[in-house]
């Protein structure tokens, strides 16, 4: 009885630690790409302007991500450019192009880091930075909904 007990024991620590392995680096995959940004949009469905926004403010960010599925992109804004360009070089990003429309300096960047990545007047970007007056946001793989 007791070896039956102590194999039963086995099997179910063994299906706890596969599960665990299956489950774990999924939530370990859903960390921020952006630090410190006082506000957090996530785009889900699409790789494109029909993709479903999410806001959420710094200190929900993390968990609003976590609970979101098919997420195909990442965008923060801050108060400082600088700050939005910390992120770009944390990644490596390398300047693709620039282009200035409505106020707003758009920088596209490709990071072999992030992969992956979108066509953009026949280059691969995966990197983008929005800048309008001292404020910016940053985006991974582009920037939606407007800035």
């Amino acid at each position: 009885m007791l070896k039956k007990a102590g194999r039963c024991c086995i099997v179910l620590c063994t299906a706890f630690l596969c599960a665990a392995l299956l489950v774990v680096p999924q939530i370990l995959d859903k960390g921020l790409l952006f630090e410190g940004a006082e506000q957090y949009t996530f785009y889900s469905g699409s790789e494109s302007s029909q993709a479903h926004i999410t806001l959420a403010s710094a200190s929900e960010a993390a968990a609003v991500k976590l609970a979101l599925s098919d997420i195909t992109g990442e965008s923060a804004r801050y108060e400082s450019a600088e700050e939005a360009f910390r992120q770009v070089k944390k990644y490596g990003g390398e300047l693709v192009c620039r282009e200035d429309a409505a106020g707003v300096s758009n920088y596209y960047f490709y990071s072999r880091r992030l992969g992956g990545g979108v066509d953009l007047y026949g280059a691969r970007v995966n990197l983008h930075v929005a800048v309008r007056g001292g404020a910016a946001a940053v985006g991974s793989p582009l920037i939606f909904g407007g800035y």
